[in-house]
């Protein structure tokens, strides 16, 4: 008897042992990997952007906009009332602007070109020398003070107004001092696929203002990989479009267009807060 109780708990002892090695090693790897210059957080990069458009509100477009019946913007062009930025030779304005709809052939939803009376498409036109098209809301028509914008100085990649990783956009108002910073980290390059792609890229923006937050993120990609390449963020315009003296922004990717931020609508301390979008619609 004593022998099997010999036998049984030294059997118990190494069991234990055995056990406690993994958990150890386990320990140590789940450590590494969570360092953040061990890899790249791929969770990371596929969550949903900031802001949620889902809680946003339609109202920024292009000058000219395309879409279709079942796309329910037609109304809202018609009926709501809409400003415009406008760009002169020598200055910018937000001037009202009534946007006109025009029905044309959709070469992948209409059957006949000729059947005139079935067409599906839609196009929404402003008017010359108007770059967007916002929903009025509280704004109100004003000369405009512009820092930046895109298709001027400084451009950045390609010519345009796309901020990758590690490019900083400067502007000042009043004595005080605001940065859009693009973050994020490279990742390894594919076989096959030219373009650098980015995990956690994202942009921020941040001030010196003491009545501020300091630093607010605008936009996350939501995937380094888009079907027509590469996702890229891009700030399209920086300038004093509502009451205050704190600039907004108009903000852009190629995966989910252009979004409207305003300081008058900014929560608590934050800089700036989304206010428009614009929705994705079933033009290609």
């Amino acid at each position: 008897m004593k022998s099997f109780l010999i036998i049984y708990a030294l059997a118990l002892l190494l069991s234990c042992s055995n056990d406690s090695t993994p958990s150890k090693k386990l320990q140590k790897a789940t450590n590494q990997a969570t360092r953040p210059d061990f890899k790249v957080d791929y969770n990371k990069m596929f969550r949903p952007n900031y802001p949620n458009t889902e809680y946003l509100q339609p109202g920024i477009y292009k000058s000219e906009a395309y879409f279709r019946d079942e796309d329910e913007l037609e109304q809202d062009f018609l009926n709501d009332s809409w400003l415009g930025i406008f760009k002169t030779k020598q200055n910018w304005f937000l001037l009202p602007v009534k946007p006109q709809i025009e029905t044309v052939f959709d070469g992948i939803i209409d059957d006949a070109e000729a059947d005139t009376a079935n067409w599906s498409g839609k196009i929404m036109h402003s008017a010359k020398n108007c770059r967007y098209v916002l929903r009025k809301g509280r704004l109100q028509p004003k000369q405009l003070k512009v820092l930046y914008a895109d298709r001027t100085s400084p451009t950045f990649h390609d010519e345009k107004s796309v901020l990758l990783p590690g490019d900083t956009l400067k502007y000042e108002v009043n004595g005080l001092h605001y940065w859009i910073i693009a973050k994020g980290q490279k990742l390894p390059k594919q076989e096959g696929l030219d373009d650098q792609r980015f995990g956690q890229y994202a942009l921020y923006l941040e001030t010196d203002d003491p009545k501020q937050e300091q630093k607010v993120q605008l936009l996350r990609s939501v995937d380094p990989s888009y079907e027509y390449g590469p996702n890229r963020l891009e700030c399209l315009f920086v300038g004093l479009i509502d009451a205050d003296a704190i600039p907004d922004l108009i903000i852009s990717s190629n995966f989910d267009g252009r979004i409207l931020y305003l300081s008058g609508e900014a929560k608590e301390q934050r800089i700036v807060e989304p206010v428009f979008y614009e929705p994705m619609t079933g033009g290609c």
